[in-house]
């Protein structure tokens, strides 16, 4: 197993967007330790997906070939996205969240990239991009970006898969907006906060919005509050 670092290579000029994006990336460098063992204390509910249908969704999806999963996190997908595939590359911004994961997974066929996604590109195709808990933290004006990134991922013959809370969890956090960003409070043990983004999508609304960029997308419930994506890009 090996990490890459990958510098930043974006010439965008910085906006509320970027500076959403820092703080998050802050946060969850902090939260790593804990993160998934203690649910934040500004959160009426977990919105943490158990582990039983964690693997449910991934061994329905049977990830074959090269996985790259975005956002990996402490690794609870990452696990069992290796379980079936040749490799997964595993990206993520915290430098904490890797190691984590590192030290959680340990297996061979896994390796890990730092870097940040709104600024990352690939320089090889995947059989699968997977992101979990991902795609309601990238802001409003990075969505299209991010989801070209995500084309430029699978080429013309791979999937992406996603899972995520939907618009039946909007109760779970006090929402304010921000220069168009919406915005949920996190604070640490220590009382330290950070406003990190946050969008309920409703998943008609996301379905036809991805279909806008050219995707084939299935979108369906998962549990009270979860929803679980599969699409695949049309030719061009």
């Amino acid at each position: 197993m090996s990490t890459t670092t990958v510098p930043f290579v974006t010439a965008r000029r910085r906006d509320s967007a970027d500076d959403a994006i820092a703080v998050q990336k802050l946060y969850y460098d902090l939260r790593a330790p804990d993160y998934l063992t203690i649910a934040p204390s500004d959160r009426r509910s977990s919105g943490i997906l158990e582990e039983a249908t964690a693997r449910a969704l991934v061994d329905e999806l049977r990830p074959g070939g090269d996985v790259l999963e975005l956002a990996c996190g402490p690794g609870a997908f990452t696990k069992e996205l290796a379980d079936y595939a040749r490799s997964v590359t595993a990206v993520d911004a915290s430098t904490e969240m890797l190691a984590r994961n590192r030290a959680e997974v340990a297996r061979e066929n896994v390796q890990y990239v730092q870097a940040d996604i709104f600024d990352w590109r690939p320089d090889r195709s995947y059989d699968l991009v997977f992101f979990a808990f991902w795609l309601s933290h990238v802001p409003p004006g990075r969505f299209d970006e991010f989801w070209h990134l995500v084309r430029l991922c699978v080429g013309n013959h791979g999937r992406a898969a996603f899972v995520d809370e939907d618009d039946r969890g909007v109760g779970n956090d006090e929402l304010h907006v921000v220069d168009g960003v919406p915005l949920a409070r996190r604070t640490l043990g220590d009382g330290r906060w950070f406003d990190i983004v946050k969008l309920y999508w409703n998943p008609d609304q996301l379905a036809a919005r991805v279909d806008a960029l050219d995707w084939a997308l299935t979108i369906r419930p998962v549990g009270d509050t979860f929803m679980f994506g599969v699409g695949t890009p049309r030719p061009r």
